[in-house]
């Protein structure tokens, strides 16, 4: 059986690493979200120093910034593309459309002169 004293102390040891670990994670709650905790120098640090110095300690808990498109751009990029498309393909339809109809044979407005026939006496 272990002595008092021993089963005092590993109590003791316990309760001051989980004090130490609350006193990191309550100082890592600490910081906003675009920091986070450098324990080097016992503070919180901004995320932006980690695009300067990359290999920072903790640099993977920052999160990455959203670098999407702006949305209305890319809409109007999109909504001119597909009017740009339509316009053409309309201009299309109606140049063959009028080529077919000017290629069209016309029929004769004028009635062609029959000559006299058994029908027809001349």
């Amino acid at each position: 059986m272990a002595s008092p004293d021993a089963l005092c102390a590993l109590c003791g040891l316990f309760i001051a690493a989980l004090t130490h670990l609350q006193a990191v994670s309550a100082q890592k709650s600490q910081c906003g979200s675009s920091e986070f905790w450098n324990s080097d120098s016992d503070r919180c640090v901004p995320c932006s120093i980690c695009k300067q110095y990359p290999k920072t300690p903790s640099c993977n808990t920052c999160t990455p910034p959203d670098d999407t498109p702006d949305v209305w751009k890319l809409a109007a990029i999109t909504s001119f593309s597909v009017l740009a498309v339509v316009l053409i393909g309309a201009a299309l339809i109606i140049g063959v459309m009028v080529h077919r109809r000017n290629s069209h044979q016309r029929p004769l407005r004028e009635p062609i002169e029959e000559t006299a026939g058994p029908l027809y006496q001349a």
